[in-house]
Parts: C-alpha cells; structure tokens; sequence
C-alpha cells in the first residue's frame, strides 16, 4: 500500500468534518435566513450559493478520497486507483477547493471574530473557510506524495515511466 495513502485518509476526514459543519449551516440558514455576505455585492442569495458549493466540494472530497483509500488498501480497480486517475482527481479537486475557498473567504462576513461566543455563526462560519484552506493544503501534498512515490518507483523497477501511466 502506497504511503501517500494516508493523506487520502486525511483528506477525507477533512471533507467529512466540511461536510458535516456545511450540512448543518444549510439546515439553520434555509429556516432562519442565510446572512448577508461582506462588501457591496455581499448578499444572502451569493453566500447560500457558496455554502452549497461548498458542500458539493466537500461531498466531493469525502466520496473520492474514502474510494481511492478502499482501492488502494484492496487493490481492486487498479485503475481507478492509478497514478493517472490520481493526479486528474487531485488537480480537480485542488482547483475546486481553491476557487471556492476563496470566494467564500472573500464574501464571508464576521472577520476575526473577537468578542463573539464560542459558538456562534460568525465562529461557524470561520471553521468552513479554515476547513477548506485546509483541504487545499492537503491535497497538494497528496499530489506531492504520489509523484515521490511515482518517481520513486519508476527508478526502483526500472521501467519506463510512460508505461506506468
């Protein structure tokens, strides 16, 4: 089993932890009323569109990111598990994460949140942005691992690395 697989652990942890906190902003907001987001284009409509693609991304990660940690321990659907399968859905996802953490981080209301309880929206709101920064970071370095462990193994068999793909 690949070590890098332990970063597919980790990422998908990470998006269940998302996924979670998303799941149950979704459900306050729809019966309460999604707040209004930061600066003049801030408005309730933008931040339910974003916590939502927010969620997908989550989902995203936790479905994928569990499967390649089940195909690689099994080594069934070698495939799917590949190193080119592997980079394709760890680029999307680096991107997917990337673009919407960003605007969320951009739009996000509460800034640092001093002064407000220990649970509150504004604190809520904070964990999704630093729950998604984190899955960025972890799945660079998962691609990270896989090309060492692809290199790795290209120099210890020997073969060509364009028959590994």
């Amino acid at each position: 089993m690949p070590a890098y697989t332990f970063f597919y652990f980790l990422l998908g942890l990470v998006g269940a932890a998302e996924t979670g906190v998303l799941a149950y902003l979704v459900n306050k907001f729809e019966n309460q009323g999604y707040p209004a987001g930061r600066g003049d284009n801030g408005t309730s409509n933008q931040m339910r569109v974003l916590i939502i693609l927010l969620l997908f991304v989550a989902s995203w990660t936790t479905l994928f990111a569990l499967a390649f940690v089940c195909f690689l321990s099994r080594g069934s659907f070698a495939f799917l598990a590949g190193l080119g399968a592997s980079l394709l859905w760890l680029v999307v996802t680096i991107i997917l994460w990337a673009v919407s953490t960003t605007l969320f981080h951009r739009i996000r209301p509460g800034g640092e949140c001093r002064g407000e309880a220990t649970i509150s929206i504004c604190r809520q709101l904070e964990t999704v942005e630093a729950l998604g920064w984190t899955a960025v970071g972890l799945a660079a370095l998962c691609m990270i691992a896989a090309l060492f462990a692809w290199n790795s193994r290209r120099t210890y068999t020997g073969v060509s690395p364009y028959l590994l793909i």
